[in-house]
């Protein structure tokens, strides 16, 4: 299973395994990272970026036939 990883920036920038892409090309970029083949989508989204860019990046990645999970830091 393909398992790529995309990354949203306090300033909203976007990565997708550690390359930066701008946001109107998440999809085409997230479509060439899974190959086409069974993946899972890691999201890691600063807590400050509004929650409607995290969901944006969710639907692509499920439209795109991906799972969806959302990596979170231990509380201290």
């Amino acid at each position: 299973m393909q398992r790529v990883s995309v990354t949203i920036t306090p300033d909203r920038r976007f990565y997708i395994n550690d390359q930066r892409v701008t946001r109107d090309l998440i999809e085409i970029e997230l479509a060439k990272a899974l190959q086409g083949r069974e993946g899972v989508v890691v999201l890691h989204v600063d807590k400050s970026v509004p929650v409607e860019y995290l969901v944006d990046v969710a639907g692509i990645a499920t439209s795109l036939k991906a799972k969806v999970s959302i990596a979170t830091k231990p509380t201290k």
